[in-house]
């Protein structure tokens, strides 16, 4: 006789009796599905089991971090080795520009950018330590660990670090222009404000000061690039961006409100002259800023950090304090601090 969890031998009463008594109460304790839902549940368990069987057992596959290869030479390198001095130098000077870039792109910043750069900020973009490589100084720098999920692709902090390096290469990559690389300088750091000006400033003297070169090569899950930072072109840069001045202050836009997005938190006011200006606005408050003033005449009170070069070139951010229809109530004063002057 089969066991009565086996296929019965159909000649064999007894056995019958017994092998459906042992369903039933196998069925007792996994009642069959009732809807659709459940039935479709149930078949996609028992698709993953299949499939599971059937292959054959691997570790789950972590998404490889982001990584930096660096490469010094020229002063200060000689023989494969490097003087602590450039290098600490170096690599402080290299974080803190990565971070300081990233807090200036980050979409999910405050509206205003004094104090610390944000902790949530600092632990996507820290660069970590890796293994040496044959080169007159080389050295492999990687990222932190890949989140599994992110909210949006390509928006926050899962693509943060990616795109403050390439911002990085896009300074280095124009400050060794052949035409107008002063001007293209400017281009990619002036908007960027007063912190991460500063920091660039800082990483091209390092170079400058030192006499030496790099060679940058970047390696993300959606970029792979290279770029060379020479002592003479960080010499240029450093030049220009020390040349830069940033005003902080307070100002008022009257204008249309013409369109917004809250994924970017920015709201779009069309001026008179017929320019839109992009203004920083909370997230959280974007939908409804559109939904009570699109379309129509607003004032805005703005926080607004402007950044000109010594040749005249200006470059304007604007961050929402208060928002109005035009012609409304205006709010009161807000209590002035040392860091919010009056622009004049």
């Amino acid at each position: 006789m089969s066991s009565p969890h086996g296929l019965p031998d159909a000649e064999d009463k007894s056995a019958l009796r017994e092998w459906l008594a042992a369903r039933r109460s196998e069925l007792a304790e996994k009642p069959p599905p009732r809807t659709l839902s459940e039935l479709r549940a149930l078949q996609l368990k028992r698709l993953a089991r299949s499939l599971q069987e059937d292959a054959p057992e691997q570790a789950d596959e972590v998404p490889s971090p982001p990584v930096l290869r660096f490469a010094l030479d020229g002063g200060g390198v000689r023989a494969n080795r490097v003087e602590s001095a450039l290098l600490g130098e170096w690599l402080q000077a290299l974080q803190a520009t990565v971070q300081s870039v990233a807090y200036a792109l980050d979409e999910l910043r405050l509206t205003r950018d004094a104090g610390p750069v944000p902790k949530s900020v600092q632990s996507v973009t820290k660069l970590f330590s890796g293994p040496l490589f044959a080169s007159s100084y080389g050295m492999v720098l990687e990222g932190g660990p890949v989140p599994e999920l992110v909210e949006m692709p390509g928006t926050g902090t899962d693509r943060l670090l990616d795109r403050a390096v390439n911002r990085i290469f896009d300074v280095a990559d124009r400050a060794s222009s052949a035409s107008d690389a002063e001007e293209a300088v400017l281009d990619a750091a002036l908007p960027l404000g007063r912190r991460a000006i500063s920091h660039l400033s800082e990483l091209a003297g390092v170079l400058a000061s030192a006499g030496a070169n790099v060679t940058l090569n970047w390696e993300s899950s959606t970029t792979i690039r290279r770029t060379t930072f020479t002592s003479a072109s960080a010499e240029r840069c450093r030049s220009v961006l020390r040349s830069a001045h940033v005003d902080e202050g307070e100002d008022r836009l009257a204008g249309t409100l013409v369109g917004g997005s809250k994924v970017r938190g920015v709201i779009e006011i069309e001026i008179p002259d017929g320019r839109v200006e992009l203004v920083r606005a909370p997230k959280e408050e974007v939908t409804a800023l559109l939904a009570s003033h699109a379309k129509r005449h607003v004032v805005a009170d703005v926080h607004v950090s402007t950044a000109r070069s010594a040749g005249g070139r200006e470059h304007r951010s604007y961050a929402l304090i208060g928002l109005r229809a035009q012609g409304g109530t205006e709010p009161p004063p807000r209590p002035s601090s040392p860091d919010e002057r009056p622009r004049r």
